[in-house]
């Protein structure tokens, strides 16, 4: 998508490009290509604007010399607000170069955007430009000037998305079969559902829904799961146990696992399973004991 004025319209793209890394033990596919984006007629003063942003922002690129106290004074323009630094091991006493931050209300966020500068690739990046003064300490001196830091919002409308809604009956069961649903981690900030269920489409087979997991302010975790069609696909996913993903935004490496319920039984008793068979024709779940029956002491 790309911004022509104020309307974003959709720019025709180059399919995406399927291949397979043998340097693991099993084939491990990999997808190229643009992210996919869900297009929708809005423009992007209307896109700011929505009320449904959560509450929780990702800001990257902190400037070492900017204060905690400096930052929130800024971002308190837009309204009230708390910053969550990630979890310190101690070591470094460093302020680090990313935060999240936390509003009371999403419409902070909506303002945020505002004020901040716009780069267009596949997805909007967001940039606040903050004017850090001169300041003299010692021997270092601080000259006045702008630096940029990036905003991550989060639009919470990107959590689920179905995608073979129209052939599916209204029957809600098809959406909760956990035996054609994997759990994918770690996802990137800017995958969405959409974007998830497409890549995971092409790569292995059709998809019905995918889902972002989020935290309580409605942020993505870096978790998520998709649900397959029909057992093929899935297998095949489970199979591969991992998808390399290289787009215009992002390169990462997927995990994929089975999603397994809290409390799933064995598929050969009624106790509680805690091992999964990932060989392509078993694909089971066991508790200690079955596995050790059907597979003996060594793990798969």
């Amino acid at each position: 998508f790309l911004a022509n004025g104020s309307t974003i319209y959709s720019q025709p793209q180059p399919q995406p490009q399927i291949v397979h890394s043998t340097t693991r033990s099993n084939t491990m596919p990999s997808w190229r290509g643009y992210l996919p984006i869900k297009f929708e007629s809005t423009t992007l003063d209307q896109y700011q604007m929505t009320p449904h942003f959560s509450q929780k922002v990702f800001l990257g690129g902190i400037p070492s010399e900017l204060t905690e106290a400096e930052l929130l004074l800024v971002l308190r323009k837009f309204g009230k607000c708390n910053i969550k630094w990630p979890k310190n091991n101690g070591i470094n006493h460093n302020m680090p170069g990313f935060c999240h931050v936390v509003y009371r209300e999403s419409r902070s966020v909506a303002e945020l955007l505002k004020h901040c500068t716009r780069q267009q690739r596949s997805t909007i990046d967001y940039f606040l430009h903050i004017h850090i003064l001169p300041t003299t300490t010692g021997l270092s001196i601080r000259t006045t000037r702008f630096k940029p830091i990036q905003v991550v919002p989060w639009n919470v409308k990107d959590n689920v998305y179905v995608m073979q809604q129209d052939n599916m009956s209204n029957n809600e069961t098809s959406y909760k079969d956990w035996s054609r649903t994997i759990f994918v981690s770690p996802l990137h900030g800017k995958m969405t559902a959409f974007s998830l269920s497409t890549i995971m489409s092409n790569v292995f087979g059709a998809v019905l829904m995918a889902q972002i997991n989020t935290d309580k302010y409605g942020y993505p975790t870096g978790t998520g799961t998709v649900l397959f069609c029909d057992s093929h696909s899935y297998m095949r996913a489970v199979a591969a146990g991992a998808i390399d993903i290289k787009c215009d935004c992002f390169h990462k490496l997927l995990d994929i696992d089975p999603f397994l319920r809290e409390n799933e039984p064995c598929a050969f008793c009624p106790l509680i399973a805690d091992l999964f068979c990932r060989n392509f024709h078993c694909l089971r779940s066991y508790c200690k004991q079955c596995w050790i029956n059907r597979h003996g002491s060594k793990p798969l």
